[in-house]
């Protein structure tokens, strides 16, 4: 089934750049592997680690699963690189510091400075774009050819221009071919092409953005590249083309037998005798189809992520459920023995007949046989008899009950009719008396009722504006007051108050003012007006001299804060040489980890050589003990090699401790002379607060004599 896999999310991120001659060719699975380990995702999230911790001597990871390094296998044949790929591998490259430098002469004579290659997008390498297409015609041509049924698409194979001459009909049969092996019969894209397409797309994860505009005309100069980048990707999912198509079991149903269903039914047919039943038992319906769709998802994220254990576990999961809805079974190991007990059985049965005991029982054999065909047969024309003769006795029981249900009715209604007479306590004419006495009664208390209803609607009115005189009143003494508390409530204006001595500043109105206690308030208004005067000649003068002292302050502070800048820049300067030695620590990190990388797939080698040998034990045991001895020897220099390699970071690390710790000495120093500027400056503050304001008392003496 690998061969129907798709590729990792990983490879088409994460692949080292090769040499521009290699880009027909496929990568090999060791430079996948090498290519995977170095993603820009991996490189740039780094986990904390503590100081303790990282000196500590990690052991070497060579232990790797086979099956999740052999899950993906080529398709067909040799393939370009992806332009996706290509600049994946430049970016892994440049990180590195791995790629390849050029010299290009600028003015004839002088040579310019080395520069690096820099990564081109997927679809703007007209190279690559001519060569995929080129290819991916190739290809339909070839499966065109091979095809019962054709493609229209077959002026294109002899025009120059090749898929840039493609019609929007064409490109969209192209896209049904493809998606055909991803989604089956379905028919993915329809009349409203371009939004199938984005769904279908966003469904299988592309890895780029699609755009309407270039589905909508994809032979144009810049829609044309993203295209081809598309078919390439689809590309991945189809069989090549001298391989034969095979069929997935588990994307057919009850109502579209497959290649595969007839096969089984042939073989089977071969070997045994199975009734059309039997036949049936074998397809999937559309809820088994649902399960295997919902949980094949989660089973290609977890391979996409390369976690083999929870996909195992996953796939034994949908295997046991499908047993279990398919054959009434708990799990695998008891179908398994399910089966090897109805291969017994057959096997004995076999040996009877092939070895009779006596000749007449072939004939005996075929007499039962012809005798149970007739009685099953006698048993399906019961059954169906049987079944005709209940569905009339059903409808004769659904009839009577109609019947019974309509005369039930009847006489409820008769019976609630009877009683309905009998409660009636007046005769007609009185119900009619009763009713016009009725009338004028109600007539009598309408009239009432209005003349009612007009006097309280005066008195209401009357209520009305007298309150609405009285809410306006009270609205402006209110506002007076809310005021004149504000006033009080202001600490210079209350001081004043305070200190005006017998005379009284009671502002506030009462709620029902008159006009001796309005004068009262203007008068006091007057001399609040008069004091307030003063005050704010007093208040001028003392702001001055508080401006004198707040310009010395800020002299002050302007020195301590260029002494701040100073250190501040001395401290950035320390950071920076920090920073460039953990760059050069990250660096050998990386070595490291690449060498580690290339030690466990020399490992991995060793054993895929090792079960080779394993087969042919007597003739391979010398070099079986020669790679072992190998591998033990590569494993301790390995070992010796990342122990130097941690006692020479250790001291390195060491070395930096020291540095930080005279940087946070002098930062400490700095703190420590911040606090006593600030320190000094609120004692500035103190002085000029605690200084006592000039007192309103001679004022207030002089306002009195007057």
């Amino acid at each position: 089934m690998s061969h129907y896999m798709p590729r990792r999310t990983s490879e088409f991120r994460g692949k080292v750049l090769e040499e521009r001659g290699t880009a027909d060719k496929r990568q090999t699975r060791a430079t996948k592997r090498s290519a995977a380990s170095h993603t820009p995702s991996s490189s740039q999230v780094v986990p904390p680690r503590r100081p303790s911790a990282s000196r500590l001597p990690q052991p070497l990871n060579l232990e790797r699963d086979r099956f999740t390094q052999m899950s993906v296998t080529p398709k067909h044949g040799p393939r370009p690189l992806s332009t996706a790929t290509r600049a994946s591998q430049s970016q892994n490259l440049e990180r590195d510091g791995l790629t390849q430098m050029t010299v290009t002469p600028k003015h004839g004579h002088r040579p310019a400075p080395f520069t690096a290659e820099r990564p081109v997008a997927p679809h703007s390498d007209k190279k690559w774009v001519a060569e995929r297409a080129q290819q991916i015609l190739c290809y339909l041509q070839d499966i065109n050819e091979s095809m019962a049924t054709t493609l229209p698409i077959s002026d294109l194979f002899n025009r120059p221009g090749g898929l840039r001459h493609m019609t929007i009909k064409q490109f969209v049969s192209i896209l049904n071919y493809l998606f055909h092996h991803i989604w089956r019969n379905k028919v993915t894209v329809g009349q409203n092409h371009v939004e199938d397409i984005t769904s279908a797309m966003q469904k299988l994860q592309y890895p780029y953005q699609v755009n309407k505009s270039w589905l909508v005309s994809p032979t144009t100069s810049h829609s044309f590249g993203h295209v081809i980048v598309l078919l390439d990707f689809l590309m991945d999912f189809v069989p090549s083309s001298d391989e034969p198509g095979m069929d997935f079991p588990f994307m057919e149903t009850t109502e579209q037998p497959s290649s595969y269903l007839n096969s089984v039914h042939c073989e089977t047919m071969a070997t045994m005798t199975t009734t059309t039943a039997q036949m049936q038992a074998v397809q999937l319906d559309e809820e088994v189809n649902a399960l295997l769709f919902a949980e094949a998802s989660k089973c290609i994220v977890l391979w996409d992520q390369e976690l083999s254990e929870e996909e195992a576990k996953l796939q034994a999961e949908t295997r046991d459920q499908l047993i279990g809805k398919k054959c009434d079974l708990p799990d695998r190991q008891a179908l398994d023995q399910e089966i090897d007990d109805l291969r017994v059985k057959l096997q004995q049965l076999d040996d009877k007949l092939q070895h009779p005991s006596d000749g007449t029982k072939l004939e005996k054999l075929e007499h039962l046989t012809k005798e149970q065909n007739q009685l099953t047969q006698q048993l399906a024309d019961s059954q169906e008899e049987l079944k005709q003769q209940l569905i009339l006795c059903d409808k004769l029981a659904a009839q009577a009950e109609e019947k019974q249900a309509n005369l039930r009715q009847q006489m409820k209604y008769e019976h609630r009719l009877e009683q309905a007479v009998n409660n009636q306590k007046y005769t007609a004419q009185q119900l009619n008396t009763l009713q016009m006495e009725s009338n004028d009664i109600e007539n009598y208390s309408k009239a009432y009722e209005r003349q009612v209803k007009e006097v309280s609607d005066l008195e209401l009115h009357q209520q009305v504006m007298l309150s609405r005189a009285k809410q306006k009143l009270l609205d402006c003494v209110e506002g007076f007051n809310s005021r004149a508390r504000h006033l009080s409530v202001d600490p210079a204006i209350g001081g004043l108050m305070k200190g005006g001595g017998d005379q009284q500043f009671d502002l506030t109105l009462p709620f029902n003012p008159e006009q001796e206690d309005i004068s009262k308030r203007i008068q006091c208004l007057d001399l609040l007006g008069n004091l307030l005067q003063q005050q704010c000649q007093q208040n001028v003068e003392r702001r001055q001299m508080l401006d004198q002292q707040v310009d010395k302050i800020k002299c002050d502070s302007l020195k301590l804060d260029t002494e701040v800048a100073n250190l501040e820049s001395r401290l950035q300067a320390q950071k920076h040489r920090l920073g460039k030695v953990e760059a050069g620590y990250r660096t050998k990190r990386d070595m490291m980890v690449q060498h580690k990388q290339q030690l466990a797939e020399d490992q991995c080698d060793q054993i895929a050589r090792l079960g080779e040998l394993e087969k042919r034990q007597q003739e391979a045991e010398e070099k079986l003990q020669a790679s072992v001895k190998k591998n033990e020897d590569l494993l301790d220099g390995a070992e010796l090699f990342q122990e130097e390699d941690h006692k020479a970071r250790n001291a390195h690390l060491d070395d930096c401790e020291l540095k930080l710790a005279e940087a946070e000495k002098e930062l400490q120093a700095l703190n420590s002379k911040l606090t006593v500027s600030r320190a000094q400056l609120e004692e500035a503050e103190q002085k000029v607060y605690s200084n006592p304001l000039p007192s309103f008392e001679p004022v207030l003496e002089a306002f009195k004599k007057r």
